[in-house]
């Protein structure tokens, strides 16, 4: 009998949506949604606790400032949404999606990105300090002066993103594909130990690399 071949993961797992959505009731502390769309009309409250977010779809929604705390989402995609200064410390994201959204400043420190996709956004000085990614791939999004301290990822991509002043101090990337990312004024080189980057990437790291190990150019 023939074994099956495995298929190998190379990229985050998409989210498992439904093909019709309900619409979203009004946000409120340890609330289950299930299969609702939100849309600009859906309004969030300064904090909300406990939410869990399954098989979802926000369109528009302006969540920026908002602290949502124990926040649980999976299966869940994010459109257009101004998430900008939000609190979202410790969250965790399932197969879930970013695209065309606004997350300037916003807090993701501790939070857990398992099959995650960010295309396409603003994030400069977001901040995910000690936050965990796998099969997070980030494309074509904005990073300027984010903050990565003892951030770890596996199996993960930031693809043609500007990372800008960003603090890298500690962070674990080993394995992580860089390709076509600006890293020429990143802070905490030596956490690029390990990750892949493109010939044209090979002369701004080295700069960095040699400097941070104090080796210093000199004429004979």
């Amino acid at each position: 009998m023939a074994r099956k071949s495995r298929t190998t993961k190379t990229g985050p797992d998409r989210p498992d949506l439904p093909k019709t959505f309900d619409r979203a009731p009004e946000p409120g502390d340890g609330d289950l949604w299930d299969g609702v769309e939100a849309g600009p009309g859906t309004v969030f409250p300064e904090h909300v606790a406990d939410l869990q977010v399954h098989e979802c779809r926000f369109r528009g929604v302006d969540l920026a400032g908002r602290t949502l705390s124990g926040l649980h989402c999976r299966d869940t995609e994010f459109v257009q949404c101004d998430l900008s200064g939000a609190i979202l410390d410790d969250a965790v994201f399932t197969r879930v999606t970013f695209t065309d959204c606004r997350l300037t400043g916003a807090e993701l420190n501790g939070a857990g990105l398992n099959d995650v996709r960010i295309e396409g956004c603003r994030a400069d000085l977001v901040r995910l300090r000690m936050a965990r990614g796998a099969f997070l791939c980030v494309e074509d999004t904005v990073l300027r002066g984010a903050d990565l301290y003892r951030f770890t990822a596996k199996e993960s991509a930031f693809l043609r993103c500007d990372l800008g002043e960003a603090s890298l101090e500690d962070a674990r990337l080993a394995g992580t594909d860089l390709h076509g990312s600006t890293l020429e004024s990143i802070r905490g080189p030596l956490a690029l130990q390990g990750t892949r980057i493109g010939p044209d990437q090979l002369v701004p790291v080295g700069a960095l690399l040699l400097a941070a190990l104090g080796v210093q150019i000199t004429d004979g």
